[in-house]
């Protein structure tokens, strides 16, 4: 699941790691979906994307894809364990997105945000674009920021 040049210590005993598409099930999943089966949380880009997973001792706790668009890096299916909330790994992940990106040469990151966690995103420099919109029962809005 990792190799030295994937991963970087965030705290002791916590790293981020490139991961495959099926490791991020479960947590989408327990985080995002529950009541949709796990094989329904596969995205068909997945193969195309970035997958990042934070893990504490061995054990994933959070997870992020990221796929390139034209209009920057798109982030999806960003989730950190109820547990882990909170607790600074979300905010590494997503540091550790931005810098990918970055290293990349992509100017912009993206992603339709729950509007439940729009304070998340703000603290981290992300703006909204337009109104609130609905998928499966749940408002988001588009947020972005400038790299």
């Amino acid at each position: 699941m990792t190799s030295a040049s994937d991963s970087h210590l965030l705290m002791a005993g916590t790293t981020i790691s490139h991961i495959a598409p099926a490791d991020t099930l479960d947590i989408r999943q327990i985080v995002l979906w529950p009541s949709m089966r796990r094989e329904e949380l596969m995205l068909k880009e997945d193969a195309d994307g970035m997958h990042f997973g934070a893990s504490s001792d061995g054990a994933l706790v959070a997870v992020i894809s990221l796929f390139e668009t034209p209009n920057g890096i798109r982030f999806r299916k960003f989730a950190t364990l109820p547990e882990w909330q909170g607790k600074g790994v979300g905010t590494q992940l997503l540091t550790h997105a931005i810098e990918w990106s970055r290293k990349k040469g992509e100017r912009r990151i993206w992603c339709d945000a729950r509007v439940s966690a729009l304070p998340f995103y703000a603290r981290h420099g992300f703006a909204a674009e337009g109104g609130v919109f609905e998928k499966s029962g749940v408002a988001y809005t588009v947020m972005s920021r400038e790299l």
